[in-house]
C-alpha cells in the first residue's frame, strides 16, 4: 500500500517535527514513546496522509489510514519494491565497516549499474524500509546495509528482504552485552543469509569462527590478510601526497592502486571485499576510478595542520576496530604519536577485560595516550603515560599544545566525542 504513496510523489516520516507538506507520516510505537501521540503536530505540518495502527479520533478521515502493523507495512512495501524491482541485492553486515564497505561497493558498481543503497547508517528494520520508501527509484542493483543489535534482527530483516550476495566483514566484540559470546555473534551475524537458497556469502577469511559456520550451500569468497584467502591484502603505506598505495592479489591476480587520502587497514579491507566482488562478476576495476573514492566521514578522516596530522576516526569503536587503526597509525613516520580515546560500549561484563587490553595494545604504539573517562572508571589504570579525563573541551587543549606528530580520535559514539567534534570550532577549521 505504502509504494502506491511512494509513486504519487510522497515521503515518508516516522518523527513529526521533520514532516513537510505531502509527506506521510508513520505512526510507529517505541520504547519510549508513541507516533500516535504526534498527529496532530504532522498534520499541522502539512502531512498528507497518516499511517496508523490504533483508533483514533478528532481527526479528518481523509487523512487517517488504518493498517494492522505499521512497521510490518513499511516493511512489506518496501521489500515488493525491491523485491520486484531488482535484478542483483546485496546485504552488508558485521561488527565494524559495513557503512565503508556499503560505500565502497557503491561507487564501484555505479559505473556498470543504476545501483540504490540505504542512507549512511539507516541500517534497522525501521531505518532499511524509510530509506528504500523515500529514495529508491527502480535501480536494478540494491545494497541494504543491515545492523544488528540483539538476537534475531537479521533473521527477522531476511524474511523481507531476499538476497543474492551477503557480506560479511568481520565478528568482534561489539555486541557482547547483548550477546553472550563471539560464536553467538558470529551466529547472529550469518543469519543475513537466512533467505539465501542459492548465491554468493563473501566473508573475511582471516576470522575461522566465519569460515565455520559459513552454510555450505553457498559459493563462497574469502578476503584478508592471510594468504589462503580470495583477496589477499599483502601491504600498503602512506604517501607524503596523502594518498595510500595498497598491493593486494584478487583471485590470484596482482593488483596494485594508489588511493587519494589516507586509508586505514580496515578500510583497505572494506573496500576489498567489493573489488573481489567484482572480479568474480568479470567486471574490470579501473585504478584511475578507484583512486577518487571518497570514505565516509569521521572514518580515520584526516586533516594537516603544519606538522601535525589529526586523525577523526570518532565514529564509534570496537576492540577490533582500535586494533586494527593501531596497525594503521603505526605506519606513520610522525612524532610523537598522541591517541584521545573513548570508552568502547556494549561490552558488558567484559567491559574491563577489552580495555585492559586495548590501553596495553596502545601503549606498544603511542607515546601519549588521553582516555576520556566522565564516569571515572577505568583511572586506576593510569601510568605516567597514560591520563584520564573527565571533560570533552580538553581534547581541544591537548590539540593546541600540540605542535608535531600525529593525533588518533576514537571512541564510542555514546561518549558524545563524536559529536563533539562535529561541533568544535578549533579542530576541523584551518
Amino acid at each position: 500500500m505504502l509504494e502506491r504513496l511512494k509513486y504519487k510523489g510522497h515521503n515518508f516520516q516516522i518523527d513529526s517535527r521533520k514532516v513537510n507538506k505531502g509527506d506521510v507520516f508513520l505512526c510507529l510505537k517505541g520504547e519510549k514513546t508513541d507516533g500516535h501521540l504526534f498527529i496532530n503536530d504532522a498534520l499541522k505540518n502539512g502531512a498528507s496522509y497518516v499511517i496508523v495502527e490504533k483508533d483514533v479520533a478528532g481527526f479528518p478521515k481523509e487523512k487517517i489510514i488504518k493498517v494492522n502493523s505499521v512497521l510490518e507495512e513499511m516493511l512489506i512495501s518496501a521489500s515488493t519494491l525491491i523485491n520486484q524491482n531488482a535484478k542483483l541485492k546485496i546485504g552488508i553486515t558485521g561488527s565494524t565497516g559495513k557503512t565503508t564497505t556499503k560505500e565502497c561497493l557503491y561507487y564501484l558498481l555505479l559505473a556498470y549499474f543504476k545501483t540504490f543503497r540505504n542512507e549512511m547508517n539507516l541500517n534497522t528494520e525501521i531505518g532499511i524500509p524509510l530509506s528504500i520508501l523515500n529514495n529508491y527509484n527502480n535501480e536494478e542493483t540494491v545494497i541494504l546495509e543491515e545492523g544488528l543489535r540483539k538476537k534475531g534482527d537479521l533473521e527477522f530483516l531476511s524474511r523481507y528482504f531476499k538476497l543474492d550476495v551477503a557480506i560479511i566483514t568481520n565478528v568482534g566484540a561489539s555486541h557482547l552485552e547483548f550477546l553472550d559470546s563471539l560464536e553467538t555473534v558470529t551466529k547472529e551475524k550469518m543469519k543475513i543469509t537466512s533467505s539465501m537458497d542459492k548465491g554468493v556469502l563473501i566473508i573475511n577469511g582471516d576470522y575461522s569462527i566465519l569460515k565455520e559456520l559459513a552454510p555450505k550451500h553457498l559459493n563462497q569468497l574469502t578476503f584478508g590478510t592471510k594468504d589462503e584467502n580470495d583477496a589477499v591484502l599483502q601491504s600498503f603505506h602512506y604517501n607524503e601526497n596523502h594518498t595510500t598505495t595498497v598491493y593486494a592479489k584478487i583471485l590470484k591476480e596482482d593488483f596494485m592502486v594508489t588511493l587519494n587520502n589516507y586509508w586505514s587497514e580496515g578500510q583497505i579491507l572494506d573496500l576489498l571485499s567489493g573489488l573481489l566482488f567484482l572480479r568474480f562478476i568479470d567486471l574490470p576495476i579501473d585504478p584511475y576510478y578507484l583512486s577518487n573514492i571518497n570514505i565516509p566521514q569521521d572514518r580515520f578522516q584526516t586533516i594537516k595542520r603544519g606538522n601535525l596530522l589529526i586523525v577523526n576516526d570518532s565514529y564509534n569503536a570496537s576492540y577490533e576496530s582500535f586494533k586494527s587503526a593501531f596497525n594503521s597509525i603505526s605506519k606513520f613516520s610522525l612524532s610523537p604519536k598522541i591517541i584521545i580515546m573513548g570508552e568502547i560500549k556494549e561490552l558488558g561484563k567484559y567491559s574491563e577485560e577489552y580495555h585492559i587490553k586495548v590501553i596495553t595494545e596502545a601503549l606498544n604504539i603511542f607515546d601519549r595516550i588521553y582516555f576520556y573517562d566522565p564516569q571515572d572508571k577505568f583511572s586506576y589504570l593510569s601510568n605516567d603515560k597514560v591520563t584520564f579525563f573527565q571533560k570533552l573541551k580538553t581534547i581541544d587543549e591537548i590539540i593546541s599544545n600540540t605542535t608535531k606528530g600525529v593525533i588518533y580520535i576514537k571512541g564510542s559514539n555514546a561518549t558524545g566525542i563524536n559529536k563533539y567534534l562535529k561541533e568544535s570550532d578549533l579542530i576541523w577549521k584551518d
